[in-house]
């Protein structure tokens, strides 16, 4: 079965394989192990919803171009952007997706050059810090990349409907370095964040949630929640998440709308 993870790294399917090889069955591992499988369906649901013919998004963290697929589906008049900072990884997305505009970079709150912390037994895992890995054994190796803002790439005229980041905790930073792009557009936004992830980033729930209620004049849910039209998480619930789960996916929209 381990032939079957390595050759699915990084695919929708293939965080269903790792999880199911990689945890035991219990009640708990179950959970978790539906939770990514559901994730990837909610994702599509809410593009579904959100993106017209010819809107225009935005995939950082693209990696092997699952959720940048749906997107081209959706949107295929559209503009699009994928943010990838492994080299073969963003050189592949060239080539499957020649219409969209590859940026082979991290995303954070800043641009140069920094250490890049590449999982290479589970590529997906990779990110600009190190995290609490769902794996006993990551294989890690560290690589220099280059680091760029949103703010600084996104063209200023471009509108933007959806961006997805999931970026095993650098989520905090990217939509720091985003904050012009988001006010400008008013996208809706999906995204990574918890405890073993975004915490390794020296960033606090609390700070997360002010960054989007506050800062940018959102409201935070869950996918689910928000699929099923019901209120937005207060921020004691979702200080509760961020210690004990089980949610690790979110969703931020512009108030009011």
């Amino acid at each position: 079965m381990a032939w079957l993870k390595d050759k699915l790294q990084g695919s929708i399917f293939g965080r269903f394989v790792r999880n199911s090889i990689d945890t035991p069955t219990d009640n708990k591992s179950l959970s978790h192990l539906d939770l990514n499988a559901i994730y990837d369906r909610q994702t599509i649901e809410v593009m579904r919803r959100v993106l017209k013919r010819n809107s225009n998004g935005i995939d950082i963290g693209a990696h092997r171009g699952d959720i940048l697929s749906q997107m081209l589906t959706m949107a295929p008049a559209g503009t699009h952007h994928a943010f990838e900072p492994l080299p073969d990884y963003a050189a592949r997305l060239r080539r499957k997706f020649p219409k969209v505009r590859v940026h082979q970079m991290a995303v954070s709150d800043k641009s140069g050059e920094a250490e890049f912390q590449h999982v290479e037994n589970d590529p997906a895992y990779s990110g600009l810090k190190r995290r609490i890995y769902d794996r006993p054994d990551p294989q890690i190796v560290a690589i220099k990349v280059p680091v760029g803002t949103i703010d600084e790439i996104i063209p200023p005229d471009l509108p933007i409907a959806f961006i997805k980041i999931d970026i095993e905790g650098g989520e905090f930073h990217a939509l720091t370095g985003a904050v012009n792009t988001i006010r400008r557009c008013r996208p809706v936004i999906v995204f990574e964040a918890g405890k073993n992830s975004t915490g390794e980033y020296g960033v606090s729930p609390t700070a997360l949630y002010v960054l989007i209620e506050t800062m940018l004049g959102y409201r935070l849910s869950t996918m689910g929640r928000w699929l099923e039209n019901e209120p937005p998480l207060t921020l004691l619930q979702f200080c509760h998440n961020w210690d004990h789960g089980p949610d690790f996916y979110f969703i931020a929209t512009p108030a009011g709308e």
